[in-house]
């Protein structure tokens, strides 16, 4: 079977040292077919005028990966940031697959075969598990999580009753589950870019960007999965990257975009969740499917009265 190509999209501003670091995990990638696109959003310091990372682009070069970095004119926020560069690699591009990096993760050696495995066995969209690097690490036991890894549960207005975060530590073992959104990283089929858009109506922030882009892509038909294995350790950098003073209130309101969004949804096409595992051939009880209600990685954040 002749490999897909992928096409690795990372949108980077003001942490040159963890490029670096994302840099060399690539290199030292299970999985090697891939090219680097790298949208710079208006650094202070353009990323190409430091040496190491002079060093690490050349080699890479060598190593047969076309890299390049596109330089933003402005910065539109994370999701319109995103865009911009699906944009321009759905243009130039020759990937069948891109995989969207954060800027401030280190990537295990089978991080992008794990999830070309979940591609070829009928996924459009696959991800992994992101755990904070600085933490201790104690692996949950999947029994937890079975059979769906970050879990929704809406009630009968369209509210969240459950939207679980499932994917910030690691796990005992590897497998693939089906997922109701992904965080962070994610490796998709060029065609579901074609067909599936960054939200844009969020903040500059990044807060639930990826909820949004997975419920479009559940709406379109297209299946999400997650491996548990592939994992991307997150730096949780506090400097670079999207940051504002008013972070928080941001991240508040793109949840209630959400959350708005979401009822829209369940009005327009009923309970569209349910639906997605109907699809997928998962049947549960209601005590099931409510498992999740009290767990700490149920994270609603926050609701309107």
């Amino acid at each position: 079977m002749v490999k897909m190509k992928i096409d690795i999209l990372i949108n980077y501003k003001d942490r040159p040292t963890e490029l670096g670091l994302l840099l060399q995990s690539l290199r030292t990638q299970t999985y090697q077919d891939f090219d680097v696109y790298i949208l710079d959003c208006c650094s202070g310091t353009p990323p190409e005028t430091y040496y190491f990372l002079q060093c690490l682009i050349q080699r890479m070069k060598f190593e047969q990966h076309n890299l390049e970095i596109i330089h933003a004119d402005k910065s539109r926020g994370v999701a319109m940031d995103r865009q911009m560069l699906v944009d321009y690699v759905l243009k130039n591009g020759t990937g069948d697959l891109f995989c969207r990096l954060d800027d401030d993760v280190i990537l295990n050696p089978n991080y992008l075969a794990f999830l070309y495995k979940g591609i070829i066995r009928g996924y459009d969209l696959m991800s992994g598990v992101t755990p904070p690097i600085l933490n201790p690490e104690t692996p949950r036991d999947m029994k937890f999580i079975l059979p769906i890894i970050n879990r929704v549960v809406l009630n009968a207005d369209g509210t969240f009753l459950i939207n679980c975060d499932d994917c910030g530590q690691t796990y005992i073992g590897s497998d693939i589950l089906p997922t109701d959104h992904f965080r962070s990283c994610a490796l998709i089929k060029r065609e579901v870019h074609e067909t599936v858009k960054y939200e844009e109506t969020l903040t500059p922030s990044g807060f639930r960007e990826e909820q949004f882009f997975s419920f479009h892509a559940i709406l379109k038909g297209y299946k999400l999965g997650v491996d548990t294995g592939a994992v991307a350790w997150h730096l949780c950098t506090p400097s670079g990257g999207d940051r504002r003073t008013n972070k928080d209130e941001l991240n508040k309101q793109n949840q209630i975009l959400l959350n708005r969004w979401t009822k829209r949804m369940y009005q327009k096409h009923g309970d569209f969740i349910e639906d997605y595992h109907e699809r997928l051939g998962i049947k549960e009880t209601e005590q099931d499917k409510l498992r999740s209600l009290y767990k700490n990685t149920n994270l609603i954040y926050c609701n309107e009265l």
